[in-house]
């Protein structure tokens, strides 16, 4: 049975109660809901609220948090991507009157699923980005790159100071399966920089369940950074001909000496990280995920 080194102390969400979420007060009308593995946000304005995604893991809890602080009507869904496990819960909400806001890309990705589950958008946009003023808030989509699937959007509330960015990174804790799925490593890489450029004071980011600061998200490019140059040295170092006669692979199977000196590759390239554990949660169970896919982004981007 595999051990995993426990979840540190600055890592963990509040406790979720028998309710099935937690309700946190971001300020300025905007609230953070969380079940412990995946979250979101909403925001409720003078006439209405704008929920951002509909998770199948919140599903009818989010009725019930919206609730908890405003009799108002929800009046927009924003979808920051396609994927189900955000979205899923969409058919639970959808009603006559309610417009379903994503970049065109999202709106095909949805079409070519045929999921009852995910409503098309009523309202879609091309190109990088979307301001709208949704009942005197101001909301800012853009489309900056394919950091985890095409389509996804950074949701910036400039006079809020607020961002929503699902499954862009997690706060207090390495990324996801090969960071987070990234559709383009490279995007992903820069994705971190350009969440920088935004002025903002917290984040929501999709799952556990914390939001996340700006201070959050230098963490993760430092720490994707050092998995970048760990991955560089081990490509430099690792002789793919040597990886494979140390397995005995047959030279007539090339697929067979990839698969090898790639895990050579990962496990040198895991020597050389420097230790993380005191700073993030969850290194142990990503790092060699993340370093294959950061290893064969060097290797071929």
């Amino acid at each position: 049975m595999t051990e995993f080194a426990p979840v540190p102390g600055f890592a963990l969400g509040a406790e979720i109660p028998e309710s099935g979420y937690v309700l946190n007060d971001l300020g300025g009308g905007v609230y953070f809901v969380t079940q412990g593995m995946i979250n979101t946000m909403f925001v409720v304005t003078k006439n209405g609220v704008v929920l951002v995604d509909a998770s199948p893991f919140l599903g009818d809890k989010l009725p019930a948090a919206i609730e908890e602080v405003t009799s108002k009507p929800l009046t927009h869904l924003i979808y920051s991507h396609a994927h189900a496990d955000h979205i899923g819960a969409a058919h639970l909400l959808n009603r006559d009157g309610l417009k379903i806001i994503s970049h065109e890309i999202t709106g095909e990705f949805i079409k070519e699923a045929k999921d009852d589950r995910r409503p098309l958008p009523t309202e879609t946009f091309s190109g990088r980005r979307k301001e709208m003023d949704i009942h005197g808030v101001r909301f800012v989509l853009d489309y900056t790159g394919d950091w985890h699937q095409a389509g996804n959007l950074f949701i910036h509330l400039p006079e809020l100071r607020m961002m929503g960015a699902m499954d862009s990174f997690t706060p207090k804790s390495a990324p996801f399966f090969r960071l987070y799925f990234s559709a383009h490593v490279p995007a992903y890489f820069n994705a971190m920089d350009q969440l920088l450029e935004y002025d903002f004071e917290t984040i929501v980011t999709g799952h556990m369940a914390l939001p996340g600061t700006p201070e959050d998200v230098a963490t993760n490019r430092e720490y994707i950074r050092d998995l970048r140059s760990a991955a560089a040295e081990a490509l430099r170092t690792v002789d793919l001909k040597e990886a494979a006669a140390a397995a005995k692979v047959p030279e007539s199977n090339r697929q067979a000496e990839l698969k090898v000196w790639m895990d050579a590759v990962v496990a040198r390239a895991a020597e050389l990280m420097p230790s993380w554990d005191k700073r993030l949660a969850g290194t142990d169970i990503f790092l060699a995920d993340n370093l294959n896919a950061t290893a064969w982004s060097v290797f071929i981007d």
